[in-house]
């Protein structure tokens, strides 16, 4: 990894794409407003410039850092749900000593992902997330926001459990078409149709989404004014003006403390690998997408660096954002211009427009969530892992792992599985016995010797058959009992070994030569051929 070629290897914008790249950059910050204040307030238990510090600076941090031109970091569900989970048994939410724990929470996953970026073997585990487990992680996250802005979407109490149960997300739903409000129901309406239909129109797609928000925001505010707030009962964004730049803060490390903060170690493992595991999926996919190849240990990287950084300014930690990235992709950026833009225009929408960011209505921001959610699901991807079978499974077993184990039993499920299939495949390697030539392609490892005994002891105890020809030429790997089980079959005095690759007979090297192999050849099929007769 080149740090110098990470830092300071910027693309130029393309030419007259400079407003575009503007243009992502200020669409990002509205979309990850909503969900930092949400993330941080709702399921980390933090104050909400825990959020917007992160959307800011840990975005800027991550984008400096990362090359990739699609890379967009930032507060996430996922994680801000595991500081929840983790920190409640502790103190209680909001409180001084929670935001100390946290911060330390938050310092040793940093401290725990610089070790995965220093010992290569340990980040290279997690390439083992194949495609159809990173796309099916992704439809299910999609899947999930759609189902969990319900509740916003129809002026309803934000669920506030974190538990990623398929069942709940049902009864959000049920209770939205019971008991929604229907001024809000209205409002979200509003800003999905007219972000859709705005996006048929090439020249307006990328502005889709901020006329869906001015739409609903504008029909929110005429409700209210003739209704009244209190009458329409329509959620509004919260006053944010108050945040400011940064809040320093310490990590907490008392002797008093460190019982808790041992205890807190395994969620500080958990929120690591959750935070590496969703970057270098979603590099991986991007990559595909874009045709920018770029390395996933730039990502461990820009993630580890943040977040040993981030604590000491009061912030969530960072990783990679799926819906954020697919968004990206669709509006075609070309630089990281857009990452970096989307950071300072949400610190000057924070810092100077937070009165006016406080009038846009909830439902309008969850409406924008289900659409982005909805974006995420793309069928070509899902048609074509469903050509294959064991892709199929792999690719089901994490959609629904999503939901029923969260996101990190479904890098689990679906990496367990896909590395049986590979385990699977190579243990059933390609034997076939011709005359006395008994050929072997594939792997001979512990895992195919029993397929390939069974045709070498039914071959060795022919008695038609003088002398066998053991070919391993299209051979790729042999593990240690592999070796052990040739050597054990090189001492039959009727086996011969030749690997064509090298065009060396292995019983040549033992010393015979080659007339004298030919002389023994030729008289084994004259005994073949008197046998026949």
């Amino acid at each position: 990894m080149n740090v110098k070629t990470a830092v300071f290897g910027w693309a130029p914008p393309r030419v007259g794409a400079l407003g575009n790249e503007l243009l992502i950059g200020l669409t990002l910050a509205i979309v990850v407003l909503p969900q930092a204040i949400a993330f941080s307030t709702t399921l980390a238990g933090l104050p909400s410039y825990f959020g917007l510090y992160c959307a800011i600076w840990g975005v800027l941090f991550t984008a400096l850092l990362n090359p990739s031109r699609v890379f967009h970091g930032g507060p996430n569900s996922t994680l801000s749900a595991v500081v929840g989970v983790t920190l409640l048994p502790v103190a209680p939410q909001f409180g001084p000593d929670y935001i100390g724990y946290a911060l330390t929470l938050f310092l040793l996953a940093g401290l725990i992902q610089l070790v995965f970026l220093a010992v290569r073997p340990l980040g290279r585990m997690l390439d083992f997330v194949s495609e159809p487990v990173a796309n099916g992680m992704i439809c299910g996250i999609g899947l999930y926001m759609i189902f969990k802005s319900f509740p916003a979407f129809a002026g309803l109490p934000i669920n506030t459990q974190v538990e990623w149960r398929l069942w709940i997300a049902w009864q959000s739903f049920l209770a939205v078409l019971e008991i929604g409000n229907l001024h809000a129901i209205h409002i979200g309406l509003i800003t999905l149709l007219v972000t859709l239909v705005t996006r048929q129109f090439t020249a307006l797609r990328n502005w889709a989404i901020l006329l869906g928000i001015v739409a609903g925001t504008l029909y929110s505010e005429w409700l209210n004014a003739r209704l009244g707030l209190a009458a329409t009962l329509v959620e509004q964004t919260a006053n944010v003006s108050a945040a400011g730049f940064v809040y320093p803060s310490v990590p907490l490390f008392t002797q008093e403390a460190m019982p808790d903060i041992i205890s807190i170690i395994p969620g500080a493992v958990t929120l690591a690998l959750l935070g590496l595991f969703q970057t270098v999926a979603a590099m991986r996919r991007m990559n595909r997408r874009s045709g920018q190849f770029v390395d996933a240990r730039h990502g461990i990287f820009a993630d580890a660096l943040s977040n040993c950084v981030l604590p000491f300014i009061s912030a969530l930690p960072t990783c990679a954002s799926f819906n954020r990235m697919s968004l990206m992709h669709a509006m075609n950026t070309g630089s990281r211009l857009a990452a970096v833009s989307s950071a300072l225009f949400l610190l000057a929408l924070v810092s100077f427009f937070g009165e006016f960011i406080a009038i846009i209505p909830v439902p309008a921001m969850a409406a924008i969530i289900m659409v982005v959610g909805a974006n995420m699901i793309d069928w070509s991807d899902i048609r074509a892992h469903f050509q294959h079978r064991p892709e199929a499974i792999v690719f089901s077993a994490s959609f629904l792992s999503v939901h029923l184990f969260g996101l990190f039993g479904a890098v689990i499920c679906g990496s367990l599985l896909a590395l049986a299939y590979a385990k699977w495949e190579k243990a059933h390697p390609n034997v076939s016995l011709e005359h006395n030539v008994l050929r072997i392609r594939g792997n001979i490892y512990y895992g195919s010797l029993p397929v390939i005994e069974s045709l070498y002891h039914r071959a060795s105890t022919d008695a038609h058959i003088d002398e066998l020809v053991v070919d391993f030429s299209a051979v790729h790997h042999i593990d240690p009992e592999g070796i052990r089980w040739l050597a054990e079959v090189g001492k039959n005095g009727k086996v011969r070994f030749i690997d064509r690759r090298s065009g060396l007979d292995r019983r040549a090297a033992s010393g015979e030569s080659p007339p004298d192999r030919k002389r023994r050849d030729r008289k084994r099929r004259d005994r073949r051929r008197r046998r026949t007769l």
